[in-house]
């Protein structure tokens, strides 16, 4: 399975999209970003770029997960965030890239130069508010994980969920194809924290786990448990 979140057609044997007909109306303006750039496939655990790179292009991921990361000089690994198809990565606001990003699952994502981009979104309204949009749930995603930082794990593997499931599905049912030490390099906790969090999130009724598929039995229960850091689904 490559699509998690927001399912985008798939490209064309040459990496070029198909005509806008074949997209869905809430798509279009994906469609127009998109077809800025050329897809190409990433393996699990691949290096879309590294820390420090030169930012001259943006991203989106077409199908599949990436994790923006940051490995400090002890050896410590930071996830600054998991993107999911249909979403954008790497904007940077400096010339070189402050975080590497990686393929969690095999990944198609399109690159885009930032020049191209730039210039679509000051020629069209749609495309400015749609980047901005993006950029805003960015922001206030990184003001929520800075709250949690003081949480419980089990308030920060509740809104973990939360989350997740108001990006990749419409039931209550969610697919993490990232393993329980990216979670936990996300929430700041320990991977073996993570995997007894979920433990006792199961043994209270919350949610159920087959392999890597979860599903959350009581939202309601788990957005009081986060705390009501939950602004929406994004």
């Amino acid at each position: 399975m490559l699509q998690y979140g927001h399912v985008l057609p798939a490209p064309g044997p040459h990496g070029t999209w198909p005509p806008a007909l074949a997209w869905g109306t809430g798509d279009l303006t994906l469609a127009r970003i998109a077809s800025l750039g050329r897809v190409d496939h990433f393996s699990p655990g691949a290096t879309l770029y590294a820390e420090g790179d030169v930012g001259d292009f943006v991203y989106c991921v077409v199908a599949g997960m990436v994790r923006t990361i940051n490995v400090s000089r002890d050896g410590n690994r930071v996830v600054r965030g998991f993107h999911l198809s249909g979403e954008f990565f790497g904007m940077e606001r400096a010339q070189r890239h402050a975080s590497s990003a990686e393929a969690v699952s095999d990944t198609r994502a399109v690159r885009c130069s930032r020049s191209q981009l730039d210039a679509l979104a000051a020629s069209d309204s749609q495309i400015a508010n749609a980047l901005w949009s993006w950029l805003l749930r960015m922001a206030e995603r990184a003001e929520d994980l800075s709250v949690i930082g003081r949480a419980s794990a089990a308030q920060k593997l509740a809104y973990f969920l939360l989350d997740f499931m108001g990006r990749v599905s419409t039931t209550r049912s969610i697919d993490l194809p990232m393993s329980r030490t990216d979670i936990g390099d996300y929430l700041g906790l320990s991977s073996e924290t993570v995997s007894r969090t979920f433990t006792t999130l199961r043994r209270d009724g919350l949610i159920t786990t087959q392999g890597r598929y979860v599903t959350l039995l009581n939202p309601g229960a788990l957005q009081r448990m986060s705390g009501g850091l939950m602004r929406g689904p994004s």
